[in-house]
């Protein structure tokens, strides 16, 4: 991202412009089809969609006074007198007083729209700080045409979705040893959810493989911490809400749905245009991001149309660039990448068959409305 002061004046290169163009586009249309979908939800379903309605009513009760966190749906179904009783989510506590200004649920699509569509530009400074500028945003058009990321965006409002642009600030500056940034960027991973750990070590054992085995002071206090999270939100932060940690029962000792699950790592290595394919150790760390959607029982989870690939879209996002620079892939060949990633955006992407017609008020086939 070169933005240089000449006579006074800002001169940023027209790829980095063109980039912010596109993400201001992305998060126009974006914001509107969140938001239509969600009108959409309630005139067909009765409701905004279970998940925003949590999260809606959550805000709502702690801002009113009404109890921490606390919604109606939590409460019948695990028992838990607050969204923390459910997941370990601290990150909630920095939007909510954007929230008591702005108390709608179209806050929090806006907000998580912008939080994926500034995932966009974290990614071109990621990639730009290793890579030509032209790689650089090219990866960044690869990145956004996936149709995984548009899932992210379009299934309603989850706190793991602000996770997004922190994975690259982290990958970032780990990279560049920033010891202090990086740790800050970690936490602010950490914080959307007691699973997020996982992308953190993923991207430190990417770190290993790429430079060996390493591990200082600063290594063994990013894995501590990323250990200690999940213990610290599973055995004390959700007990304390709630009878005990509800997702528990949720895997099983195999793949209860392999067509959907090979339709997933299908389209995953497709959306990135097959480059990861270059270099098959890197997918190692992908592993348990992998294993924690494959083995759930809920069909939902290996269904890319939801929020639940927020650390594998990313992570796969991040070897690709490594995977461009280690290779010396050319413009040419990431030109052949991005034209799989936008056959594979026509062919799956919600933007396509949902987005499109709720933008331009032409309502949608009920099925893609009841699709999870």
């Amino acid at each position: 991202m070169r933005c240089n002061l000449k006579e006074g004046k800002s001169m940023c290169s027209r790829y980095f412009l063109t980039l912010v163009a596109i993400t201001l586009l992305y998060i126009a249309f974006f914001t509107q089809y969140s938001i239509e979908r969600t009108y959409t939800l309630y005139e067909t379903r009765g409701n905004y969609g279970i998940d925003t309605e949590i999260f809606y009513q959550s805000f709502l009760s702690t801002i009113n006074g009404n109890g921490f966190f606390y919604n109606d749906h939590e409460y019948r179904r695990f028992g838990a007198t607050s969204h923390f009783g459910v997941h370990n989510s601290p990150i909630l506590l920095l939007i909510l007083p954007i929230f008591a200004l702005f108390p709608h649920i179209e806050t929090l699509l806006v907000i998580q729209t912008l939080a994926i569509a500034l995932s966009i530009l974290a990614f071109f400074k990621f990639s730009q700080s290793f890579l030509d500028e032209r790689q650089a945003f090219i990866l960044s058009l690869i990145y956004a045409l996936n149709p995984m990321l548009h899932g992210i965006n379009r299934f309603e409002f989850h706190a793991v979705s602000l996770a997004l642009p922190f994975i690259f600030m982290f990958a970032y500056f780990y990279e560049r040893e920033n010891l202090k940034l990086a740790i800050i960027s970690a936490f602010l991973v950490l914080a959307v959810r007691e699973d997020s750990f996982l992308i953190i070590l993923s991207i430190m054992a990417l770190k290993m493989l790429r430079k060996g085995i390493q591990l200082n002071p600063a290594d063994m206090g990013l894995l501590a911490l990323s250990l200690i999270w999940p213990v610290l939100g599973i055995f004390f932060v959700i007990p304390h809400f709630a009878p005990g940690y509800p997702h528990m029962s949720n895997y099983v000792l195999g793949i209860p749905y392999p067509y959907l699950s090979l339709m997933l790592v299908i389209a995953l290595f497709l959306s990135f245009g097959l480059v990861p394919l270059f270099k098959s150790k890197y997918l190692l760390p992908a592993i348990p991001l992998l294993l924690e959607l494959v083995l759930s029982k809920r069909f939902q989870y290996v269904v890319f149309w939801n929020h639940y690939c927020y650390m594998i879209v990313p992570y796969f996002a991040i070897i690709t660039a490594y995977i461009v620079k280690e290779h010396e892939l050319t413009v040419k060949t990431l030109i052949y990448a991005l034209f799989i990633t936008i056959l594979t955006f026509l062919v799956s992407s919600p933007a396509i068959y949902e987005g499109l017609c709720l933008v331009f008020n032409i309502r949608p086939p009920q099925e893609f409305l009841a699709f999870y």
